[in-house]
């Protein structure tokens, strides 16, 4: 197998490419017509996740971190998860694959895996219930994970050829020493590093090579579905252009499906096929990246829309979203958001909206702006007929 990755050395250059790619990926996805998780065809998909909660703690002391999450992700798409820190993104995909510790429980629903065995049979297998066993026989040969900093996650004292030899050997024991340097190789080779890369220890190399080795490491076994947790994080905006390529080119060189968590939805916009957010433990919005980006219909995607700067038109300030997230012990009452909402009602203090699909526009959102006629006029920001639009100053009042 060969790569060919792309490499451009001016960083402005790379910038105004960003531009290009959004404007690209969102006329592609919006002419394609990407169908809604709601309607993932089961023989197609490879992950259903049904009303899936986390709990930490036990008793009176127990905290919700995930609560009803449901979504389905078809075979070779890509599912973001976008939220910011504490909105309970890597709780999910930890406990989605039983790697969450003490005192981290599953407290209700299931996660289906469908795996595909050599024989052509699909499997589902209940990863909430399954055993031991079973999970090591699909854990990176079937499922594999990016953890979020790659230095931690890399044995400090051990070089990177030991890191894929240990792998190789544990699910593919049938391959000599000489084929695990080679598959080793290959696999560097993929991710656009060079061989001399495998002798170096973790320290030697830089975040971005670190990045890329972990990616490179969760590929070894050509697995189905690859989690993604916050992987360019912490690497320059370069830097990370180079990761999304590479990622873009990899899964259409292999088909797997990914699940891409991110707090920044500029990234999604690009990257995803569909796109959760997630806020205070729950799904408040679900569309396509197409959809999100042009007409998001919760205020917190629309918060989260206006906190990254546009690359075109007229210089503004950022104004980003008030206050911070809510502590999970002491939640607000009503819909979580609330306290932070511009277009906050008072039946908003008092009621939990649910998560509503609509079936007509393929994509759900919880929020009473768009859930009964008994609500005001939905924001013209909020209503689908403008693109990006800065929250109005005042808006909480004339809504209230």
């Amino acid at each position: 197998m060969s790569y060919e990755g792309v490499r451009v050395d001016d960083a402005s250059a790379q910038v105004s490419d960003v531009t290009a790619n959004v404007t690209a990926n969102v006329a592609v996805n919006a002419t394609a017509g990407v169908e809604p998780a709601s309607e993932f065809s089961k023989r197609l998909a490879v992950l259903d996740v049904t009303d899936f909660s986390v709990d930490y703690g036990v008793g009176d002391a127990t905290v919700r971190a995930v609560n009803e999450v449901s979504f389905s992700l078809e075979r070779s798409r890509v599912l973001g998860v976008a939220g910011e820190s504490g909105s309970g993104k890597s709780t999910l995909v930890y406990a989605l694959t039983r790697l969450l510790r003490a005192p981290g429980v599953i407290s209700g629903g299931e996660a289906v895996l469908h795996v595909s065995r050599e024989d052509g049979r699909v499997e589902a297998l209940n990863m909430t219930t399954a055993s031991e066993a079973a999970l090591r026989s699909v854990r990176w040969s079937h499922v594999s994970i990016v953890l979020q900093s790659a230095l931690n996650a890399l044995n400090p004292v051990l070089r990177v050829r030991h890191e894929f030899d240990e792998v190789l050997k544990t699910h593919r024991r049938e391959m000599s020493r000489a084929q695990r340097r080679a598959r080793s190789a290959q696999l560097m080779a993929l991710v656009g590093l060079n061989e001399d890369r495998l002798a170096r220890y973790p320290h030697e190399l830089s975040g971005g090579q670190r990045q890329r080795v972990m990616i490179a490491l969760a590929l070894a076994l050509e697995p189905e579905l690859v989690i993604m947790d916050e992987p360019t994080t912490a690497l320059d905006v370069v830097t990370q252009r180079e990761i999304i390529n590479e990622l873009n080119s990899l899964r259409s060189q292999f088909g797997f499906a990914m699940i891409f968590i991110t707090h920044d939805l500029s990234l999604l916009v690009e990257l995803a096929d569909e796109i959760v957010v997630m806020y205070a433990g729950r799904i408040v919005e679900r569309a396509t990246a197409a959809d999100l980006y042009a007409t998001p219909m919760h205020p917190y995607t629309l918060g989260l829309l206006n906190s990254f700067p546009p690359l075109s038109g007229e210089r503004r300030e950022l104004t980003g979203i008030p206050g911070s997230p809510p502590d999970l012990s002491d939640l607000p009452s009503g819909c979580t958001f609330h306290p932070r909402c511009p277009y906050a009602m008072a039946r908003c203090e008092r009621e939990t909206p649910e998560l509503v699909v609509d079936e007509r526009r393929g994509r759900s959102v919880a929020c009473w702006l768009h859930v009964d006629h008994d609500s005001p006029p939905t924001p013209v920001e909020l209503s689908g007929r403008r693109l990006r639009a800065t929250v109005p100053v005042g808006a909480r009042e004339e809504a209230q």
